[in-house]
């Protein structure tokens, strides 16, 4: 029974926080879409700064997926060459 009312005490909580949470954010949501706010204009460069860091981040990840792969290759290709060069030594 105790723990019944400790859930519904948790539960409560949790809603009704949340109901309060909503409020407060339908307030500021209108006052950050202004444009003309300095808010909004961070906002914007800071979205704009995150698309060009993707952009870099992945050319710079499909170099170094290259060179992984060149690594790879060339590991394999020495590997290849111990082999037959233990091959010849009697």
């Amino acid at each position: 029974m105790n723990l019944q009312r400790a859930v519904f005490a948790i539960g409560l909580a949790i809603g009704i926080g949340a109901c309060g949470y909503r409020s407060d954010r339908a307030v500021s949501d209108s006052s950050a879409k202004d444009p003309s706010s300095p808010a909004y204009k961070a906002g914007e460069a800071a979205h704009k700064i995150a698309k060009e860091t993707e952009k870099i981040a992945k050319k710079a990840g499909e170099k170094l997926k290259q060179g992984a792969r060149e690594a790879s290759a060339g590991w394999k290709k020495s590997a290849q060459e111990d082999k037959e060069k233990r091959r010849e030594q009697p």
